[in-house]
């Protein structure tokens, strides 16, 4: 267990135990919440491994066989940082062409398909994960004793940088870097007949019959073109005449919603009450953000190609949208900019400008106990560097609490080892409440409204606030939690979920001191953990 736990989630299952859901890598885990425990552990490279070994059992002599052999090898992907592979296997053997060598056989292994996304339903019974070097989408099902298992795979023309449900959640909601939206259905409807016809799924878009691509033909002439340069442009263009592009379609069951002339960052659906109608009814909005600033507010489905307004207030990139669950007329925004802002996003009006990067750059030193002594590492140095933000997250107080907040406001940056919390008031408005120092650089937040608790992952394999120093000497957390104390009226350490934080810490040092080092895949790990500051557009006097 060299990677830490870039996403972690807890799964609220309706009539069974609850989880804690944390992905590592390609794997994902699903944890006791009561206990800790390993319950199960899934693997998408174990998931192509069987695959391919399925594929080399298949009842070699059959009709199936032989027209599976005949058909045109699958198409290599090309996977960011090494060569192509196939789409079915994480590695190729290599054959070494140097004939002053002696031939030997050389493997390829490619990059791990990191889960850089996880999201969990209502009911808990289905989790959604977002795997990057593959760009695929997989629901996986969270059976009765906590084993995950996956019941389909789609994978999208572009990586998917932000998945979310819709209301009813019977449709998810893909935003890729591209800057598109696409709607897919939760379940993937098919039809397999008995009797051996089978009928092709109802689409949003239907795709239109083929027709034969006309072959290409150059607009210019050798009496129009007349350097040397265009000359040999044109001649390669002849000798290209007669050949077609073929550019498939989706094969399976989607729509394309809207499309950003910018990189998209985050989406959310909103539900909200119809002001002024005289029956209750209720309308649905698609809020995106891009790097350009941008905040559009689009009509919910079926017609999130009507854009109702945009706001616009940023001076830098946005990288997170939050919209509380006891308020759905506001909603919390933060990226580049050295502030957040709240959001009557209705109107596309400012409501509140909360101060952001005063707060992590005034952290001061942390002392970190060793077995033989104690190290201080500085935070961030006051007024200088930029911040990002990398997650806002939103939990509700509970309503037999005597509390005068509605809720809390969690927001994590890039490189920064402290989570800050801001209080809701009722009136609307936000303030700062504390800033919650921790071990280690934070990736992730998962809350537990019903314990008031929230869990936090840790980068354990780079360096306090660094993204560049070597390993830790010293074992820091994988997992940490906080709960909330109403007596106190501040976010304790003493949180109902600490043994099985403990446990799981446990289970995650030892798979450590046994587990391979994964150099490749940490070195790809840290492009996806670090990835949000790199949105950041530089200056003719920026470096």
């Amino acid at each position: 267990m060299i990677l830490p736990f870039h996403c972690v989630l807890h799964c609220d299952r309706k009539g069974s135990s609850s989880l804690i859901v944390a992905a590592s890598g390609d794997s994902i885990y699903s944890f006791a919440a009561s206990t800790g425990s390993l319950l199960s552990s899934w693997s998408q490279s174990e998931v192509s491994s069987r695959t391919v070994h399925q594929a080399h059992n298949y009842g070699s002599g059959s009709a199936d066989h032989e027209a599976a052999c005949t058909e045109r090898p699958i198409k290599r992907r090309k996977l960011s940082g090494s060569g192509e592979v196939s789409d079915s296997t994480s590695a190729e053997i290599v054959i070494d062409n140097d004939t002053k060598k002696p031939r030997r056989r050389k493997v390829k292994v490619a990059p791990i398909s990191a889960v850089i996304s996880i999201i969990v339903n209502s009911t808990g019974k289905h989790i959604v994960a977002v795997t990057a070097e593959d760009k695929c989408i997989r629901v996986l099902e969270v059976l009765a004793d906590g084993k995950l298992q996956q019941i389909s795979e789609r994978h999208m023309p572009k990586r998917p940088c932000s998945v979310t449900f819709t209301t009813d959640e019977s449709m998810l909601l893909c935003a890729d870097k591209f800057g598109d939206v696409y709607a897919l259905p939760f379940f993937e409807p098919f039809n397999d007949k008995k009797d051996g016809t089978n009928e092709q799924p109802m689409r949003f878009d239907q795709p239109k019959e083929e027709a034969k691509s006309k072959p290409f033909v150059p607009a210019a002439t050798a009496l129009t073109v007349h350097t040397k340069r265009n000359q040999q442009a044109l001649k390669n263009q002849q000798n290209a005449t007669g050949k077609t592009s073929e550019k498939k379609s989706l094969e399976f069951t989607h729509q394309l919603l809207l499309g950003h002339v910018s990189l998209l960052t985050d989406l959310a659906y909103v539900t909200v009450l119809v002001a002024g109608s005289i029956s209750p009814s209720t309308r649905s909005y698609l809020l995106t953000s891009d790097r350009d600033e941008h905040i559009r507010i689009s009509r919910g489905l079926p017609q999130a190609h009507i854009i109702e307004g945009y706001c616009l207030g940023h001076t830098e990139f946005v990288s997170k949208l939050c919209v509380p669950p006891w308020d759905h007329n506001s909603l919390l925004s933060g990226g580049g900019d050295d502030y957040l802002l709240v959001w009557n996003w209705l109107s596309s009006e400012v409501q509140q400008r909360v101060e952001l990067k005063p707060l992590v750059a005034g952290l001061g030193k942390k002392i970190y106990q060793e077995p033989r002594r104690n190290i201080e590492r500085p935070i961030i140095a006051t007024g200088t560097g930029s911040i990002a933000v990398t997650g806002i997250w939103a939990i509700r107080t509970p309503g037999g609490q005597e509390d005068k907040h509605k809720g809390y406001i969690i927001v994590a940056c890039e490189r920064v080892p402290a989570l800050v919390i801001y209080s809701w008031h009722e009136n609307g408005t936000v303030e700062h409440h504390e800033t919650l120092e921790v071990e280690g650089n934070v990736l992730d937040v998962a809350t537990i409204p019903t314990q008031m608790s929230i869990l936090y992952t840790i980068d354990s394999m780079e360096n306090f606030s660094s993204t560049t120093d070597d390993q830790l000497r010293y074992q820091l957390p994988r997992l940490g939690s906080f709960c909330y104390s109403s007596a106190a009226r501040s976010w304790i350490k003493d949180s109902p979920v600490q043994e099985s934080v403990d446990g799981i810490n446990e289970w995650a040092a030892k798979q450590g001191s046994t587990a391979p080092d994964l150099e490749l895949g940490s070195s790809i790990m840290r492009a996806y953990l670090y990835g949000t500051e790199k949105l950041r557009k530089r200056g003719q006097d920026e470096d």
